[in-house]
């Protein structure tokens, strides 16, 4: 996955005519569209031409290549065209903007099929949430035989304010002009918190110091392009994912850094920090499941919120499909270690969760009825993620979070879940967040 035009699917069909020219290769090299095809395999005969030592070409049109000495074809397709599978056989196969084809999962089995023993690229910008968002997730968590590359906007200088042209500068509005004329030490000073966590992941991640010159690009190609932006030039593999229908949450911001590990905390902390802490009020929320391998799955999200200040944070979370008992034994000890006012999703099967929680004897424990209360619970945790009066911990929560979106119904539209997609952690984020709000009898939160 990568941002537009970095040059990645010229290196790929260079890398596939290598291997025509040096031994027995079927080549193949598939876009999404006839046009973008001939484009890339226009450029593949400009490599030929160029060689140095031009190898032997039998048959040269727009749509083939043979290169007799070795045996070799080098050949073209369009997604949707034509159909590979048994019979075919392919050395190498190119997909490229393989998101934005009409059935992705169905041309990527037939060349699966044609290239069993051989190398299959695909290379593509987000476009939605859809399959190539499935197929790179389970790549992602290595459920997939091929390996997840992500190639962010910002992994050379190429877009920079510093590498536009004067011609290209003066062809910008007035407005643009003058952000890019400010200088770089006081733009730098300048620059917003998001800005300031973007510039500190990369370095934490990548290694790489961003310079104002490509902030100053950053902030001009937002105004241009909005949302659309964080798709085409990527910069990470979530919010690159932009929801196709009307999304629930449209604003997150996730910050890793801010997890504490309570199931390790007499190991991660030093003894004052520890006792300060466990004095704190924390709010958790359950989302209750079946605890059936492969089904629904539990989770147990922690937001430590100090009182008096909007700022809270997700700080902790655990989700398993273990048996119920399991799941409770895993969270038991950390619910009893600290002050987690926690509510529980009493819906459903949320009725034995609730069971099996005052069964341990565990403090702190409200029972909540999701049901009526979902609007406004997702309304109260769009707006705490949207305002970031709630950051974020864990990406795949973001991830989530992001495939929700409002579905028509009899009474409106209303938040939900797609198909095979999970909302276990939106859902527990929402209760810890209901739980903050929530007045507790006799206590003074000071």
């Amino acid at each position: 996955m990568k941002a537009r035009q970095k040059g990645i699917s010229k290196a790929i069909d260079a890398d596939q005519l290598l291997d025509c020219v040096k031994k027995s290769t079927s080549a193949v090299v598939i876009s999404h569209e006839q046009v973008a095809t001939e484009r890339l395999f226009a450029a593949v005969r400009y490599y030929v031409e160029n060689m140095a030592a031009k190898p032997l070409v039998s048959i040269d049109s727009k749509r083939e290549m043979k290169f007799p000495k070795r045996g070799s074809t080098y050949f073209i397709g369009t997604a949707g065209q034509r159909a590979f599978g048994r019979g075919d056989t392919v050395d190498r196969a190119h997909l490229s903007e393989a998101a934005f084809y009409l059935d992705l999962e169905k041309i990527l089995g037939g060349i699966a099929e044609a290239a069993e023993y051989g190398q299959i690229d695909i290379e593509t910008t987000p476009n939605g949430r859809e399959q190539f968002y499935d197929m790179w997730q389970k790549a992602k968590t290595g459920r997939s035989p091929y390996t997840a590359i992500f190639i962010p906007w910002f992994i050379d200088t190429e877009y920079s304010v510093d590498s536009l042209t004067r011609e290209e500068r003066d062809g910008l509005s007035a407005g643009v002009r003058e952000m890019f004329s400010i200088p770089d030490a006081e733009f730098l000073a300048t620059i917003g918190d998001e800005e300031k966590r973007l510039v500190a992941r990369v370095a934490q991640e990548y290694g790489i110091i961003m310079t104002a010159g490509q902030l100053k690009w950053r902030r001009y190609k937002i105004w241009d392009k909005g949302m659309i932006f964080y798709q085409e030039y990527p910069e990470d593999d979530v919010s690159c994912f932009l929801q196709s229908g009307r999304s629930v949450f449209t604003q997150i911001t996730t910050d890793t850094t801010k997890r504490i590990p309570l199931d390790n905390f007499e190991k991660w902390a030093d003894e004052e920090t520890r006792a300060k802490f466990k004095k704190k009020i924390l709010f958790g929320g359950v989302d209750c499941a079946e605890g059936v391998r492969g089904g629904d799955r539990h989770c147990f999200s922690v937001i430590d919120a100090n009182v008096g200040e909007e700022k809270a944070q997700v700080i902790f979370e655990y989700t398993s499909d273990e048996p119920i008992d399991v799941f409770w034994d895993r969270i038991e000890p950390i619910m009893k270690s600290f002050r987690i006012w926690t509510g529980i999703e009493k819906n459903g099967v949320g009725v034995a969760h609730v069971k099996e929680a005052r069964g341990r004897k565990i403090p702190f424990i409200f029972e909540w009825w999701t049901g009526d209360n979902r609007p406004l619970m997702f309304s109260d945790l769009e707006t705490a993620y949207r305002k970031e009066t709630l950051i974020e911990g864990y990406t795949e929560a973001e991830n989530e979070a992001r495939d929700m979106i409002y579905v028509h119904g009899q009474h409106g539209d209303r938040p939900d879940t797609q198909k095979n997609k999970h909302d276990d952690r939106v859902m527990s984020r929402a209760i810890a967040l209901q739980m903050r709000k929530k007045p507790v009898p006799g206590i003074t939160l000071l």
